[in-house]
């Protein structure tokens, strides 16, 4: 198995190309915000779906999470509850989103899979996925001697690769871990059963 080293910055054309064309790796990547620290609190999902290892689209959506917003999350993203009105709640959202996830999600960290989940929850429905894999650690085992103790965090492995996006919005948060995955399924060869094997991915 190759190992990287430091990350090496895009090869393909706008960020998105990584790997060879038809080269079988589909997943799709999931961010959200928060209004406060409730992670069922969610006011804005994005999913950046992923098909012959390319992104071929990335969808945000803003969601009314009929809670209230606390300064420190709307510092960070910017939602507030005036942005919010007149949005539909999660739950007139769960059949859209459940329709968007596949059999392998990925997000950066955890976070995105417990609050997605707890939404879920809330609405009296399953979340059903077959693997959910931490971009976090992907980059972690991708390229150790960078991340393996500290600075994974998503704007830091973006912006060493190179990766251009607003952050802290849901659908271009959702797309660099997307782009993360890319980059390190072909720096590494790893590829998706390489990163399941590595115990990377959590099991629904």
């Amino acid at each position: 198995m190759k190992r990287a080293g430091k990350p090496r910055p895009p090869r393909g054309r706008n960020g998105k190309n990584y790997l060879p064309a038809g080269k079988n790796l589909d997943f799709v990547a999931v961010d959200v915000e928060t209004a406060n620290s409730n992670v069922s609190s969610i006011c804005q999902v994005g999913i950046a779906v992923v098909r012959s290892a390319e992104i071929k689209e990335v969808w945000t959506q803003l969601i009314d999470p009929h809670d209230f917003f606390d300064p420190y999350n709307t510092a960070i993203h910017g939602i507030d509850h005036k942005m919010v009105s007149g949005y539909p709640r999660f739950e007139e959202l769960c059949d859209k989103i459940a329709r968007h996830l596949g059999e392998i999600v990925v997000s950066h960290t955890f976070f995105d899979r417990r609050a997605v989940s707890k939404a879920f929850e809330e609405c009296g429905k399953s979340l059903r996925y077959g693997i959910w894999i931490d971009s976090a650690q992907v980059a972690r085992r991708a390229w150790p001697d960078k991340y393996a103790l500290r600075g994974y965090n998503l704007g830091n492995i973006a912006r060493d690769l190179g990766i251009s996006f607003r952050h802290h919005d849901a659908g271009e948060d959702a797309r660099a871990a997307a782009e993360i995955v890319l980059r390190a399924c072909g720096d590494t060869e790893f590829g998706i059963n390489g990163l399941l094997d590595l115990g990377i991915g959590a099991k629904n």
